[in-house]
């Protein structure tokens, strides 16, 4: 019989660091592996040798403080350890009456399913509670789909001790297994994510459980699971294998609990959330923005031409925030190098203290900033920033050719430059597909993409967080766009990249495109519309179409120009970009002198009269090919 004042907790793994602040001292353990002549070795030296099993120990015991822990373990530095190993921890657990057992592990290969399913049984029997994390790439893991055991895979959930169960599946529990800060070796803190250490967040929930019920059996657990679950997860978000769908973890980020936003400060990727309102999820409740940009006191949306919106843009960015839950929060290192103060920080204390989430554009590295993660998560806080999982990029790269190929056509916006208004040009054709009955797929370059219900965020972008070469970028994105159509089934899929797509000039590096290139050949559009300067040259604007098409075989069906020119000017040597907005009379001049010279349509991005020609020209491109039509 359990006692009431002790919950022992077992935690197979690579061992507990006890130095570390946040762990302390355990109650004991063991140290399990088999010698050449295949015989089990038993000892004390249950040190960490990897941090993996220091991690688990930390959330189990923040979220159980009082829990007596037990480390057993099987791993090596490489956390690989042999059937056979697993299965005598789990029988260790048993012998010595452990209550609770997280396995943040777990087996594909089905040599060992008949046997650790026995003891798995067995432990069960006896009133052992088995938690198992499911393997991150979906594949069937054992013990974790066993019915004695209780499976728990990963999902972005910041609420403090929230989960949800889903009991008519064989992986019963989601719990936190996005980025979250976990205890390491050496009394470090580091940030990392997945179905391991969503695990141990059930496991202390289990362990408090059994605290005020000792005599709970396993089924008792679920039930008191069930009874303390966020909601119910719609069962269409996650189908298990019996449905023939690969059960993987969901990396990317769900921004469904932002319903109020406060932009600050108010610069050209706010712009687009002002000016393209209508397909965001949430309401913008405030803008703000410094005093000397000139702006302040005047309405969001007339400052940057179009219709009133409503939105005084105030000084005082806690004062936006009083009927907000959520700050967006843009780029500031450009006015933190003038004030030399580091404003990101700041600006991020501010909003948790006003008890605001926090969407950074810019990456908030959690070796600087892991005090604010710590307080965003007392508060049950949610403090993101764009970027793209390790671990889903090492998963696409391995698998980017296990879902079938891209079978609807896909266009991409390219340009012969920055700042030329790409995104904006997207975002207009994104909602006038939609509001024709279309369903659109995409992937966004911009931080702010998924804001805008895109499919996927590829921020390549200014201050880009990403992580990873430019070869990677090819299976990666290969793999997303065959995810995107196999999961949304949409008519039409839209990517657009940064930049310019071939370079100026070779001898100058900053002109180099190889990012641009690559994107390129990881979505394989069928066709581009090519963005362009009222400046460029022609023959510049000849060699980009050329390029595009030499480098995926992709035509370029209309071209698209921004309603202000780029005035270029050289001094102290340093080249500055001054935009002049074009009188009516230059942009159609222009216009016509594209479509005299190139033979495809020409618009101006922001005017009604080119997004309507922007729409039907992809419609009517598209709509002629029988290989590959806009159903």
């Amino acid at each position: 019989m359990r006692d009431k004042q002790v919950v022992k907790v077992a935690i197979i793994d690579s061992g507990i660091d006890i130095s570390h602040s946040s762990i302390g001292v355990i109650a004991g353990g063991v140290n399990i592996s088999i010698n050449k002549d295949s015989h089990f070795i038993y000892s004390e030296e249950v040190a960490d040798c990897a941090g993996h099993g220091t991690a688990c120990a930390g959330i189990i015991r923040k979220k159980a403080p009082d829990a007596a822990l037990y480390s057993v373990r099987i791993f090596d530095e490489s956390l690989i350890a042999g059937g056979r190993v697993l299965i005598a921890a789990i029988q260790w657990c048993i012998d010595n009456e452990m209550d609770v057992v997280n396995l943040s592990l777990g087996t594909t290969d089905v040599t060992f399913k008949e046997a650790l399913q026995k003891v798995c049984r067995k432990a069960v029997d006896t009133g052992v509670i088995l938690v198992a994390a499911e393997s991150n790439d979906g594949g069937e893991s054992y013990p974790a789909v066993f019915p004695e055991v209780i499976g728990v895979t990963g999902g972005a959930i910041h609420e403090v001790d929230g989960f949800y169960f889903r009991k008519d599946l064989r992986i019963e529990c989601v719990a936190r297994g996005d980025e979250q800060r976990v205890c390491w070796l050496n009394g470090k803190h580091i940030m990392t994510g997945g179905n391991s250490f969503a695990a141990p967040h059930i496991t202390g929930i289990i362990a408090r459980f059994l605290k005020q019920h000792p005599k709970c059996s396993v089924q008792d657990i679920r039930l008191l699971l069930q009874k303390k679950v966020l909601s119910e997860i719609p069962q269409n978000k996650n189908k298990s294998k019996s449905d023939g769908q690969s059960h993987r973890k969901n990396f990317q980020e769900d921004y469904a609990h932002i319903k109020k936003a406060v932009l600050y400060p108010y610069n050209k990727e706010m712009h687009s959330m002002v000016r393209y309102s209508d397909l965001l999820a949430f309401e913008i409740v405030g803008v703000a923005d410094p005093i000397g940009k000139g702006m302040v006191g005047k309405d969001a949306g007339k400052v940057i031409g179009e219709s009133q919106v409503n939105l005084r843009i105030s000084p005082n960015i806690r004062r936006a925030m009083a009927d907000a839950d959520t700050l967006i929060l843009g780029y500031v290192d450009q006015l933190s190098r003038i004030r030399k103060r580091d404003l990101l920080r700041e600006y991020v204390q501010l909003a948790l203290d006003a008890g605001c989430h926090v969407f950074s554009f810019q990456a908030l590295d959690p070796n600087l900033y892991g005090d604010l993660y710590e307080l965003a998560d007392k508060k049950g806080l949610r403090l993101v920033y764009p970027h793209i999982y390790s671990e889903e990029i090492a998963y696409a790269i391995q698998h980017f050719n296990a879902l079938p190929p891209v079978d609807v056509p896909v266009l991409s916006v390219m340009g012969t430059s920055s700042q030329q208004g790409k995104f904006t040009l997207q975002l207009a054709l994104r909602r006038r597909l939609i509001q024709k009955g279309y369903k659109v797929g995409q992937i966004g370059t911009e931080h702010h993409s998924r804001l805008f219900g895109m499919d996927a965020a590829f921020p390549m972008g200014y201050a880009s967080p990403l992580k990873l070469p430019f070869q990677h970028y090819i299976p990666y994105l290969d793999y997303k766009m065959r995810e995107i159509c196999q999961r949304t089934q949409p008519d039409i899929i839209l990517t657009g990249s940064q930049s310019g797509t071939i370079p100026y000039h070779v001898q100058e590096h900053s002109t180099h495109c190889l990012s641009s290139l690559a994107f390129l050949l990881g979505v394989k559009p069928d066709a581009c519309i090519l963005v362009v300067n009222s400046i460029d040259a022609e023959e510049y604007i000849r060699d980009t179409i050329d390029g595009i098409r030499a480098v995926c075989k992709a035509p370029a069906i209309l071209l698209a120009m921004g309603d202000h020119e780029k005035h270029i000017r050289t001094a102290y040597g340093r080249s500055m970009i001054t935009p002049k907005k074009m009188a009516q009379s230059q942009i159609d001049c222009h216009l016509k002198k594209l479509e005299d010279n190139f033979y495809v349509p020409a618009i101006e991005i922001l005017s009604e009269t080119g997004q309507q020609r922007l729409v039907e020209t992809v419609i009517q491109y598209f709509s002629k090919d029988d290989t590959s039509t806009i159903a």
